[in-house]
């Protein structure tokens, strides 16, 4: 096992701003889709409707290139990151292997959100394209906080984390972390059908959901709810098993993260009830990456 690394304490620190940074960007883009904005600066990439500082457009432009420009604010911190990590030296080892990670999921999500406006899947497209990115879109998100996060872990003093299918805190680890992999998949997909196809009202959608003629997204909406529950439930069940009785600490995170998945079933269920409005469409997405 890797012994942990001694980092400044301002690195420590400024590795926490790294990753609201990035929470507060995968939000942005979720305000981006939930508006309908992702066509604010039309079909160029990486301008904003031709040009590098759009000075002419509406809201959706607004907000499409006040996302773009948080990207851009990310990249350039993490590149600083990237600096001030190999200045440390040979000790900075760990924190320069989680940021390789970082950088990796950074990327993918720049070239998503380039196919995605390349391609027009945005606005009010219905694509099988569209429908098979948005999830992988989210995917990639959760990875790339995972990886942010280990940043964090490991840039104040912990060590890098090894998988030991022996140990059964490990195994259900990555069998949770499947679980909220795919929670979250289907749930950019209910996310994409409620932009595209909103219901009037709870019932109406609900019948939407199970008529005949329905778009495949829409019937598609029924996925996510029962795979949220049962997944949800299994979690929990797993969090408060005794693979994770060990240290208190161990057992304190353990409670701590079945708490968040409570918390997110209690918003997902106002989300539905609501007929899923931004403000709390943005609050499930956080609470999601919190978990």
């Amino acid at each position: 096992m890797d012994s942990p690394e001694v980092v400044s304490p301002k690195l420590a620190r400024w590795s926490w701003a790294l990753l609201w940074l990035t929470v507060g960007v995968i939000v942005g883009g979720s305000l981006v889709r939930a508006t309908g904005s992702g066509d604010g600066c039309g079909d160029s990439w990486p301008r904003c409707q031709g040009s590098l500082f759009p000075l002419d457009g509406g809201t959706e432009t607004t907000i499409e290139f006040a996302h773009r420009a948080a990207t851009a604010v990310l990249g350039i911190v993490l590149v600083a990151f990237v600096i001030a990590a190999f200045r440390i030296g040979p000790g900075g080892k760990l924190i320069r292997r989680a940021l390789a990670w970082v950088a990796g999921f950074f990327l993918g999500e720049v070239v998503i959100g380039a196919v995605l406006v390349l391609f027009q899947w945005v606005d009010t497209d219905a694509s099988l394209g569209r429908v098979i990115v948005v999830p992988l879109h989210l995917v990639n998100t959760f990875l790339l906080v995972g990886a942010t996060v280990l940043v964090v872990h490991v840039a104040n003093g912990g060590t890098w984390p090894r998988y030991d299918h022996s140990r059964q805190s490990n195994r259900y680890g990555l069998v949770i972390l499947g679980v909220l992999l795919l929670v979250g998949a289907t749930g950019a997909l209910n996310a994409l059908a409620d932009t595209l196809f909103p219901p009037d009202s709870l019932l109406e959608g609900i019948r939407e959901e199970f008529g005949p003629t329905a778009p495949f997204l829409v019937r598609l909406r029924v996925l996510h709810p029962f795979v949220a529950i049962l997944g949800g439930i299994g979690i929990v069940m797993a969090l408060r098993s005794e693979a994770f009785d060990g240290a208190g600490r161990v057992r304190r995170l353990a409670n701590l993260a079945a708490a968040v998945v409570g918390v997110e079933a209690v918003i997902g269920i106002i989300n539905v009830a609501l007929l899923t409005p931004v403000e709390v469409q943005l609050i499930h997405l956080l609470v999601a990456d919190v978990a």
